[in-house]
Formats: structure tokens, sequence, C-alpha cells
């Protein structure tokens, strides 16, 4: 359950229910959480969600702040078939990050769920938005892409840039860019994109898999409107996985020795399309939000 104060500023829980909603139509995908109620509750508003387990972030922390190259590359095959779908609404997320990732519960424990949509933004309204410039950074400052650094409109590149990352953060246990010292936010934010700008991909990425510098290499060089190739960025990731031997997809490592029981198996769906796809659309009919204010998160 999510409260709001309905004498708060930048309300975000009604943003967030019609991105629900609109998720769940025509039906409702795996990866995202059912929104059973959603309503004022005395001097607050209400969401209530399907319960979740733990996130990335918790799971990550309990492998002692690492992820293994296998545990990273099967949460990142769910972590873009999520982010695809969203995308395919014509919606970007724009707070990308391991706490925004969570895993279900019972026989839905190696189901990655994308959460938090308050941020979220619509990208693509019968045509893609023009980009903007002098913009406020809106997400999490460690994840965010180096657009959105430098004040550019967010678009699918961003989303992407930011779950590479994300994904490097699993690997690693940290960034580069993490525990800057600054004076201000200003400063800081300043920093962090300039370390972000400055350390090359070889470095970023030396001891992994090459997989994870062509996917960051890849995310950084989309243009504002482009489609991204989601079923070839998803590729890399699983000749990863099949070069490490294979898998299971709940082959992860705090699973490990675990008696599961009967899982529900992951949902494979290669025929998502976007928005600018030539093809007929659905699912945007008639559905019109403005996106959230600007916000921004260390």
């Amino acid at each position: 359950m999510k409260f709001e104060d309905l004498q708060g500023h930048a309300l975000q829980l009604e943003h967030e229910q019609d991105v629900l909603k609109l998720i769940a139509k025509p039906a409702k995908p795996q990866g995202f959480a059912d929104c059973l109620w959603c309503g004022p509750e005395g001097r607050f508003s209400c969401l209530v969600m399907e319960m979740l387990g733990k996130s990335l972030e918790e799971r990550l922390q309990s492998c002692n702040g690492k992820f293994t190259p296998q545990s990273a590359v099967l949460c990142a095959e769910q972590v873009l078939r999520r982010i695809e779908y969203l995308h395919s609404k014509g919606i970007v997320h724009r707070d990308i990050k391991p706490e925004n990732f969570m895993f279900g519960i019972k026989n839905k424990i190696h189901h990655l769920y994308l959460i938090d949509f308050g941020l979220s933004k619509r990208y693509f309204d019968q045509k893609h938005v023009q980009i903007k410039t002098q913009l406020s950074l809106t997400g999490t400052a460690r994840y965010a892409s180096i657009n959105a650094h430098k004040g550019v409109e967010q678009s699918r590149r961003d989303d992407l840039e930011a779950i590479g990352h994300m994904l490097l953060y699993f690997l690693r246990g940290s960034l580069p860019w993490s525990g800057l010292d600054a004076k201000t936010q200003e400063e800081k934010y300043r920093k962090i994109r300039e370390k972000k700008e400055q350390t090359p991909l070889d470095e970023l990425c030396a001891g992994f898999p090459a997989a994870f510098k062509v996917y960051l290499q890849t995310a950084r060089g989309l243009e504002f409107k482009e489609r991204p190739d989601y079923i070839a960025l998803r590729k890399l990731f699983q000749d990863v996985r099949a070069e490490i031997g294979p898998a299971e997809d709940h082959a992860l490592q705090w699973l490990d020795g675990k008696d599961l029981g009967q899982l529900e198996p992951l949902e494979v769906n290669n025929e998502i399309r976007q928005p600018d796809d030539a093809a007929p659309k659905s699912g945007f009919g008639g559905f019109c939000f403005c996106g959230s204010k600007s916000a921004v998160r260390e």
C-alpha cells in the first residue's frame, strides 16, 4: 500500500494508477503488479497493489554487494523485457534503479517486476515528443543517463542507458561516481556527470563479459527518437548466459540450493510492437496523461 498526503506537492499516486491501468490493457503482462484499488482515505490518497517480495537492491546486499555474471545476465533479460513493454505503451520510466525492480513471491519468486511510475512520462502520443533542453534532472543521479544530467528531455535511450549503469553496479558493487565529495547538490550532480563522461567504458567494464560494454556503448549511441533494438540487446546477455553454461531462468545465486517447488514459467514475447513501428497500433487510443513534475533522487 502506498499513501500520499493530499495536501502535499507534486502528487503522483493518481498518475501511477493511470500508468498501471494502461499497462494492464488489453491484459496485464508478467512483471507488473496488479492495481487493486486507488482512492482517498481520510487526508490521504491510497494505492493498493499486489504484494511483492524483495527488491534487486535487497538481493544485491544479501549477496555481499555483488552479483555473479550469471545472475546479472538473468536479471538483465527480464529488466529489458519490462522496459520494452513499458516503452511499447508510449511511456518512459525515468527512474531506473535497483529499488524499482522487485521479485515476486511464492511461485513467482524469480519473476522480476518493474514498479514506481511516479516519475514516468509519455514520450509518444500519436508522434514522438520533440527534444527539449535545459531541464532539471529527473530520476536517480547514480544511474541517470549523461543526457539526463545535461538537461535533455528523456526518451527510450535514457532508460536503457540507466539500465546499463545499474547492471555495472551489480557486477562491480559500486560505481566510480558514487560517494563524490561536494558542498552542494548542484556540485555533486555536476561531478557525477563529469565522472560518467570521463570514465572510459573499457575501464568501467574491465573484467566482465564484453556484452556489458557493448550494451552501454549501444545505449549511449542512440538518437533521441531512435527505436531501440530490444531483441538484439537481450541477445547480448543471452549469449553470455549460453557461454557460462545453460541455466534455468531461476538460477539466481540467492536461490541456489533452495527447494522452490513448482514455479510459474517466465513468458517470452518477441512480438512486442513499439508505437513508432510501421503497423497498426493498439493500447494508445483515448488515453492521455501529462507526466509528473520533474524530481531528482540521489
